[in-house]
C-alpha cells in the first residue's frame, strides 16, 4: 500500500481543525501522513495542531510565520514523503473512503492524476458536483477539451478533489506561486497537467467543500477581483493549451480558450429544494445506534453492516451510472453463483417484487443478466457481467477491512464459523415453521 501525504494549511482554524483532521486520520486508507502547517495563526490553532500530532504518529505539525496559503502548502510539499499527494482546507472535510478511492483509481488506470466529484455544502444544504459525466481514463488532450466546456468550475481549478503523484511534483518542481493570491490552485494544476499523459476520472465524491459566509475568500470575491484574477490566470491558461495541442488544433480552439474570461462556475451552489440537494444532517439517525456496546440489540450489527455495504454499493453505482437497486441485484447474483428466481432476489436484496422486476428489466436490456426459463420450471436470472466481477468482490473486501480491523486471523476464522452456525440454526427454525404452515 503506497503512502499518501495529505496537506492542510491552517490559519485561524481552531473551530474546525479537529473535524478536518479526524476525517483524514479515520480514512479507510490508513497508510498516510497528515501534514498540518500553521501559517502564523492568531488563535489556538497551533496549540490544537500540537495536540493532534501528539495523539497520532502519522501527523506532522509545522509552525511558520504568516506567509499565505501558498507558502504553507509549499512548506508541506518540502516535508512530504508519500508516493501521492492530496490537499485539503481546514474548514472542509473528507468522506471516509476518499483517499482509498482516489488511489485505487489512479493505480487501476495507471494515470498521473485522479479527479473526483465533491459535495458542495452551503448553510446546511449539500449537493453533489462533478463536471465530467463518466468514469474512466482520459488523455491529456481529452481532459483539456472537457475543461474548455466549463473552465471556471471548481472541479477543474481546485486542489482538493484530486490526487497527484509526488515524483512528478518533485521532478518538475511544480509549486504554488507565492506571489499571487488568486487562482493559485488553478495555476498549480495547469503546470502539473503539462507533465501528465492520462487522467483518471472518479465518479464518487471525495470532499465536502463548505461555504463560509463572511470568510476572507467570501469577502474578497467581488466583480473587480474576479476580473483581475482571470486576467492573471489567462496567460497560464492559454500557454497550457498551446503546449497541449499542435498548432492547428490550438488555433481552432483559441476562441473557446479566451472564453474563460467570461465563464462562470456551474458547481459553486447548493440551493435548497433543488434536485440533488439534501440536508447535511440526514445521517444523524445513526447516532441512535452508537450507545453502549453491551446493550441487547441483536439487529444493531446487521443494520450497521447493511448500512456500510450500502455505502460502498452507492459508490460503485456512481462509477457505472447505476442506481443502488441494480447494483444490489448484480451483487446477490454474483455472490450466489446460481440462477435466482424473482422471489429469491426479493429475499436476498430486501427489495419488493416491483422493484426487483424493474431492476431486472433494465439489467436484461443492458445484457448484464440472462433469463433462463426451464421447461415446466420457474423463470430464473443469472449473472452475465464479468466486467463487474472484480468491483463486486471488492465490496466484500472493503466491508471486511472495516468489520475486522484489528482482528487476528484466528478471531476472523472463529467468527466466520459462529456466523455459519447461527445462520444455520435460524434457517432451520424458519424452514420448520414454514413447513408447519403448509
Amino acid at each position: 500500500m503506497e503512502k499518501v501525504s495529505v496537506i492542510v494549511p491552517v490559519y485561524n482554524g481552531e473551530k474546525c481543525i479537529k473535524r478536518c483532521a479526524d476525517s483524514i486520520l479515520n480514512q479507510d486508507y490508513p497508510e498516510l501522513e497528515l501534514i498540518l502547517v500553521d501559517d502564523g495563526s492568531r488563535d489556538r490553532s497551533w496549540e490544537i495542531l500540537q495536540a493532534v500530532a501528539a495523539a497520532d504518529t502519522r501527523v506532522k505539525a509545522i509552525h511558520q510565520e504568516n506567509g499565505g496559503v501558498s507558502s504553507a502548502r509549499n512548506r508541506a510539499l518540502a516535508e512530504a514523503s508519500g508516493t501521492y499527494v492530496q490537499f485539503a482546507d481546514v474548514d472542509d472535510w473528507l468522506p471516509m473512503d476518499a483517499t482509498k478511492l482516489l488511489v485505487r483509481e489512479m493505480e487501476a488506470q495507471s494515470a498521473q492524476l485522479t479527479v473526483g466529484d465533491f459535495y458542495r455544502v452551503v448553510e446546511g444544504n449539500v449537493s453533489e458536483k462533478g463536471s465530467i459525466e463518466k468514469s474512466g481514463t482520459l488523455s491529456l488532450q481529452q481532459y483539456a477539451d472537457e475543461m474548455m466546456h466549463a473552465p471556471a468550475d471548481l472541479y477543474y481549478g481546485v486542489l482538493w478533489n484530486k490526487l497527484y503523484r509526488r515524483d512528478i511534483i518533485e521532478r518538475y518542481d511544480v509549486r504554488m506561486d507565492e506571489n499571487i493570491s488568486y487562482s493559485e490552485d488553478m495555476i498549480f494544476n495547469l503546470e502539473y497537467l503539462l507533465h501528465v499523459e492520462t487522467v483518471a476520472i472518479l465518479k464518487a465524491p471525495v470532499y465536502y467543500y463548505q461555504y463560509t459566509r463572511g470568510s476572507l475568500v467570501d469577502q474578497s470575491l467581488n466583480l473587480s477581483s474576479t476580473i483581475k484574477m482571470k486576467k492573471n490566470v489567462i496567460g497560464y491558461y492559454n500557454e497550457f493549451f498551446r503546449k497541449t495541442f499542435d498548432a492547428p488544433a490550438y488555433q481552432e480552439r483559441l476562441p473557446v480558450i479566451y472564453g474563460y474570461l467570461l465563464a462562470f462556475s456551474h458547481d459553486s451552489l447548493a440551493l435548497p429544494f433543488s434536485p440533488g440537494t439534501r440536508k447535511l444532517n440526514e445521517g444523524e439517525a445513526l447516532s441512535a445506534l452508537s450507545g453502549e456496546r453491551g446493550t441487547g440489540f441483536p439487529m444493531r450489527s446487521a443494520i450497521l453492516q447493511a448500512r456500510m455495504l450500502g455505502r460502498y454499493m452507492e459508490t460503485l453505482g456512481r462509477k457505472h451510472g447505476m442506481d443502488e437497486a441494480r447494483i444490489k441485484l448484480l451483487y446477490c447474483m454474483e455472490k450466489g453463483k446460481v440462477p435466482c428466481s424473482v422471489e429469491r432476489l426479493c429475499l436476498l436484496t430486501g427489495m419488493g417484487k416491483p422493484a426487483v422486476i424493474a431492476g431486472l428489466a433494465r439489467l436484461l436490456a443492458d445484457g448484464l443478466v440472462r433469463r433462463e426459463s426451464p421447461l415446466g420450471g420457474k423463470e430464473r436470472f443469472s449473472f452475465q457481467a464479468p466486467e463487474f466481477t472484480e468491483d463486486l468482490q471488492q465490496l466484500d473486501r472493503d466491508l471486511d477491512a472495516v468489520c475486522f480491523a484489528d482482528f487476528t486471523e484466528e478471531e476472523i476464522r472463529r467468527y466466520r464459523d459462529m456466523e455459519k452456525r447461527i445462520s444455520s440454526s435460524i434457517l432451520q427454525r424458519l424452514q420448520a415453521e414454514t413447513a408447519n404452515r403448509s
